[in-house]
């Protein structure tokens, strides 16, 4: 079967369900589906493109209306394969809504992870054919604000003194001054934030900075502007821009800053549904168009429990 191209936020919801899926051992998938489920996970992308996958399919039904260990996993499945367009796609909604109490109890980052693939799919339906967001009150998030930020701050509270004059010299000399004395003030508060009532110190040179792979405090700067996104929606829309031109050099930065910043970019695409709107007419493939979409990373402090 011929791979669809999707919009950003349809590929992306796939991109999770895949990684989550395919992040598990075989034992387990096949506990799950049946001996095939490894193969249609790992060769296929969670995507059913045979007829010979029909009785993978049937036990993953069987599997995703039981309240036993793996229903969830199932469920994921029956997402990601509605999300790509597979073979007998189309019931993934009912299959939740039947299987809400196994839902609402699965672990955070799947239960996010699958309500986000069906609000993509409920969001692609024709106008005529809309519905309402399944259960809209439970959170879509995999990790909250509070436990990002902090990393995030620290990461910026890394810039050591020369660090700190070259980017607060980064546009125009004289300023420079005004620049660093701002940047020592949002280093040194409790959520990096930069003045509410001064648009341009320090956050006219952050931007610079953050822009340019080269500049000295590309990374640092780049947290404390995410730091900034986080706490405003992005409505500068800074991450808009950045994210279609600067995913490359952030996926290439050691883990130890490449996770919190990936992990601060997964919650502004996951808090607010107009985050990217600009992509809306591009179009994606979760498994070949992965350095346009946002990494599923784990942080040494995730808990997924609940």
């Amino acid at each position: 079967m011929k791979r669809p191209d999707l919009n950003f936020r349809k590929a992306q919801a796939a991109h999770d369900l895949i990684w989550l899926l395919q992040s598990q051992n075989d034992v387990r998938l096949i506990r799950c589906g049946g001996e095939s489920f490894p193969t249609v996970v790992r060769q296929q992308s969670c995507r059913f493109e045979r007829e010979s996958d029909a009785e993978c399919f049937a036990d993953l039904a069987t599997k995703a209306l039981d309240a036993a260990e793996g229903s969830n996993f199932a469920l994921a499945m029956m997402v990601a394969n509605d999300l790509q367009e597979g073979l007998w796609s189309g019931a993934a909604r009912e299959f939740a809504e039947l299987a809400s109490a196994g839902l609402r109890s699965a672990p955070r980052h799947l239960r996010t992870a699958i309500l986000r693939g069906l609000d993509a799919l409920a969001e692609n339906r024709p106008n005529n054919e809309r519905t309402e967001y399944l259960w809209p009150e439970l959170s879509r998030l995999t990790r909250s604000l509070n436990q990002i930020l902090p990393k995030l701050c620290c990461i910026a509270r890394a810039m050591d003194e020369p660090t700190r004059r070259s980017v607060a010299a980064a546009d125009y000399v004289p300023d420079a001054e005004k620049h660093l004395e701002a940047l020592n003030v949002v280093l040194a508060s409790e959520t990096c934030l930069f003045p509410k009532d001064d648009t341009w110190f320090p956050s006219e040179v952050v931007e610079l900075v953050s822009h340019n792979r080269q500049k000295p405090g590309f990374v640092p700067c780049t947290a404390l502007l995410l730091a900034n996104a986080m706490q405003s929606r992005d409505n500068e829309g800074w991450f808009d821009f950045r994210l279609h031109s600067l995913t490359a050099e952030y996926t290439t930065l050691p883990t130890r800053v490449r996770d919190p910043l990936m992990a601060g970019l997964r919650f502004l695409y996951e808090s607010d549904k107009s985050f990217l709107a600009y992509r809306g007419d591009r179009r994606f493939d979760p498994i070949t168009s992965t350095k346009s979409l946002i990494d599923f990373v784990e942080l040494p402090d995730d808990d997924f429990s609940t």
